[in-house]
């Protein structure tokens, strides 16, 4: 988990949290690359405190053993509570946009499809739909 000292010393700007206790920017979510432009890789701890957490490294930082540094380092359970709570907030948006879409559609149908009696017209607007359709399925072939 995180440490309160850090914690208390640290600022979030969108997805990228500063931590001024250790000079070291963390992205939100699953890390992907390090600032260096080097490749993050997972290992597992085998610290007295921490053994066999597992955590995110940049692989310059990991090969040199650097502590205290402007490379990326994360543990995994924070990485995937990170990840799960932007998927969350993208569910809640799209959620948000559907219902949006739902009360346009609800909205426009009356005046997509005239009432007129007869049933002639949405027999020929059934039958226009079906030869876009078709043309456009026969161009792309």
């Amino acid at each position: 988990m995180s440490n309160p000292i850090t914690a208390a010393l640290s600022s979030t700007t969108g997805d990228i949290t500063i931590t001024s206790g250790l000079g070291r920017a963390r992205s939100g979510g699953i890390p992907r690359n390090c600032s260096c432009g080097e490749r993050i890789v997972e290992l597992i701890s085998k610290s007295r405190p921490n053994p066999y957490g597992r955590y995110y490294r940049c692989l310059y930082a990991a090969s040199l053993r650097l502590e205290n540094d402007d490379h990326v380092f994360k543990w995994v359970d924070e990485a995937f509570t990170d990840e799960i709570r932007q998927l969350h907030n993208q569910v809640r948006i799209l959620e948000e946009e559907v219902i949006l879409l739902k009360a346009t559609i609800r909205s426009e149908r009356p005046t997509l499809m005239p009432k007129i009696s007869g049933g002639c017209v949405p027999a020929i607007v059934g039958i226009s739909v079906v030869v876009v359709v078709v043309a456009g399925i026969m161009m792309y072939k």
